[in-house]
């Protein structure tokens, strides 16, 4: 029998949460284990497109916006996008 893994098909699950507040909303994304130096975001209309390039990772995941007035900051492996009026 002849047993073949290709190392790179790898998921990455990425876990959201999306808060609306009075004053705005709060999109935040646990990109763990990865480093920030490993993601680049990009604010596109009503999505945030979170780049991934790793040696062992190299993929694109969109993340949908409730619209398009945010501004992202990456943190200790934490994407938040916000906007507050």
């Amino acid at each position: 029998m002849d047993c073949q893994m290709d190392a790179t098909k790898q998921q990455h699950e990425l876990h959201v949460s999306r808060t609306e507040h009075d004053d705005g909303w709060t999109v935040a994304a646990d990109l763990h284990p990865l480093a920030d130096d490993d993601v680049t975001v990009e604010l596109i209309d009503e999505t945030a497109v979170v780049a991934i390039d790793t040696p062992m990772l190299r993929t694109e995941i969109d993340v949908d916006l409730p619209d398009s007035s945010g501004t992202a900051t990456l943190r200790n492996g934490v994407l938040v996008v916000e906007h507050t009026s």
